[in-house]
C-alpha cells in the first residue's frame, strides 16, 4: 500500500497555513512544515508561524535554534519518517510550505541527496568561509555551476559547501546530478494543490500588507533579540531570510527605515515570484491542482480542496 501524502504548496502570503489546519481539522489528521525558515526557533514573527495558534498538530516547526544548520537531507529524513508513521496511523498527512527542495525531496527519488558526507572536505571548505568569506565560496560555485549557484543567496554558507563538497567528491556539478530528479518515488500516492493567482497584483498586495503587520507586530525587536542571544550576523544562515537580512541592514546603518521596508517588500515579491516558476513544473504530473485564490477566501479554498481530496482518495 503507497503512503497517500496531500501537498498545499504556492507562493509566500498565498494562504497555504490557515488552508492546511483547515483540512488537517477536517481530516484527523496533523501537518508537515515544508518551510526552510519555520524550522528555526524564536524565528516566528518573520516566518509567520502559526505553532501557537494552531489546535491541530504541526511537525518540523521550531526543529534547530537560528545559530545551527538545517539541510535539505536533514528536512527529508525527518519528513519521510513523518510520512510513513502518519499513515501507519491512517492518518493522510498534510504538508505545508513552499520550499521547493523540500517538497520536491518527498515526491521524487533525489541522486543529489546519496552523496555520502566527507567532513575533511567540509571543514576544509568552513575554513575557506572562515578565512575569506562566504562570498568567496559563492563565486567559486557560481564558476562551477553557475545553475545551481543561482538557487542560493551568497550567505547560505552550508548550502554553497553542501553543493562544492558534492563536486569535489563526484566531480560532477550537482544540477546535473539533480537531472533525475523527475523519478517518482514508488511507494507514494500524492495528491498536490499549487495556490495561484491570475492577477499577480492581488498576490502583492497581500506580501505588502503581510510585511507591514510583521513590522507592527515587532519585527525588529525579535531581530534584536536574536542577535543579542544567539550571536547571530549577517553569514548566519537563518539570517539569509528575507525580513530578517533586511532588518539587520537597518540595525547596521546600512539602510533606513523606509528602505528597509522597500526592500522586504521587493525582496519577498522576487521570491514569490521564484516560487510559482518552481511550481509551475508540478502542473505536468496528474495529481496536482491548480487552485486559483483571485476570488476564494481560505474557507471557499478550503471547502473546494476537500471535496477533491475525497473523490481522489475515495473517503
Amino acid at each position: 500500500m503507497k503512503d497517500r501524502i496531500i501537498i498545499i504548496t504556492g507562493p509566500t502570503a498565498s494562504g497555504k497555513s490557515d488552508i492546511g489546519i483547515n483540512l488537517a481539522r477536517s481530516l484527523n489528521s496533523s501537518i508537515i512544515s515544508a518551510d526552510s525558515q519555520q524550522v528555526y526557533k524564536f524565528m516566528d514573527i518573520g516566518t509567520n508561524k502559526t505553532l501557537y495558534t494552531s489546535s491541530v498538530n504541526q511537525y518540523l516547526l521550531d526543529v534547530v535554534n537560528p545559530d545551527e544548520n538545517f539541510s535539505v537531507n536533514d528536512f527529508s529524513e525527518s519528513a519521510n519518517d513523518l510520512v510513513r508513521k502518519l499513515n501507519s496511523e491512517d492518518k493522510i498527512p498534510i504538508v505545508v510550505g513552499g520550499t521547493g527542495f523540500y517538497i520536491d525531496s518527498l515526491l521524487f527519488d533525489m541522486n543529489y541527496g546519496r552523496v555520502e558526507k566527507d567532513e575533511n572536505i567540509r571543514n576544509d571548505l568552513k575554513k575557506q568561509a572562515d578565512d575569506k568569506g562566504s562570498e568567496f565560496l559563492y563565486e567559486r560555485l557560481l564558476s562551477i555551476d553557475e545553475e545551481t549557484a543561482k538557487k542560493y543567496h551568497p550567505n547560505e554558507e552550508n548550502r554553497i559547501i553542501r553543493a562544492l563538497e558534492i563536486y569535489e567528491l563526484t566531480g560532477k556539478k550537482p544540477s546535473e546530478l539533480r537531472k533525475g530528479l523527475n523519478q517518482l518515488k514508488e511507494n507514494i500516492d500524492p495528491l498536490i494543490f499549487f495556490l495561484n493567482y491570475d492577477n499577480r497584483d492581488i498576490l502583492y498586495d497581500r506580501i505588502n500588507i503581510r510585511v507591514l503587520e510583521m513590522l507592527e507586530a515587532g519585527l525588529l525587536d525579535e531581530v534584536k533579540t536574536l542577535m543579542k542571544v544567539f550571536s547571530l550576523n549577517k553569514d548566519s544562515q537563518s539570517m539569509a531570510a528575507i525580513g530578517y537580512k533586511e532588518v539587520l541592514q537597518y540595525l547596521n546603518g546600512d539602510v533606513d527605515y523606509e528602505a528597509m521596508l522597500d526592500l522586504i517588500q521587493k525582496n519577498t515579491r522576487h521570491y514569490a515570484k521564484r516560487q510559482i516558476t518552481w511550481m509551475k513544473k508540478y502542473l505536468q504530473y496528474p495529481f496536482t491542482y491548480q487552485i486559483k485564490m483571485d476570488n476564494l477566501d481560505k474557507n471557499d479554498a478550503s471547502d473546494v480542496i476537500l471535496s477533491i481530496i475525497k473523490e481522489f482518495y475515495g473517503l
